[in-house]
């Protein structure tokens, strides 16, 4: 059953989670769209309707609810989507020729983020 309502791009780029009180956990954002990603994580705290924070490319933070957990990854939408010209910013940042063989990529370390209150 097909339930995205924005087209994904097959990008990867450097991203990191927030979910709760817990602590940031490094990631590699896929299949970014304006509406939401995908992203792997063991994470056990993560499941459908968490909300989260996400950062990408190290801009945000983005408030988003994980829609699925399976097999090791979680699918998010965006509370309020990305805009084109953001998401477009964004497709500037993929790691060309990135491989899910086991290997990590280089990211340069992502600046620490305060908490903010978004109510």
């Amino acid at each position: 059953m097909q339930t995205r309502q924005e087209p994904r791009k097959a990008l990867t780029v450097p991203g990191r989670y927030v979910a709760g009180d817990g602590d940031p956990v490094d990631v590699h954002l896929c299949d970014l769209s304006v509406g939401g990603a995908r992203f792997a994580s063991s994470d056990s705290a993560l499941m459908r309707g968490s909300q989260v924070y996400i950062l990408i490319a190290g801009r945000g933070p983005y408030r988003a609810s994980v829609k699925w957990c399976a097999d090791g990854e979680c699918g998010v939408t965006f509370t309020v989507p990305l805009s084109p010209e953001t998401f477009e910013q964004f497709q500037n940042s993929h790691i060309a020729d990135f491989s899910d063989e086991g290997t990590e990529a280089d990211f340069p370390p992502m600046p620490p983020q305060t908490r903010q209150r978004f109510c």
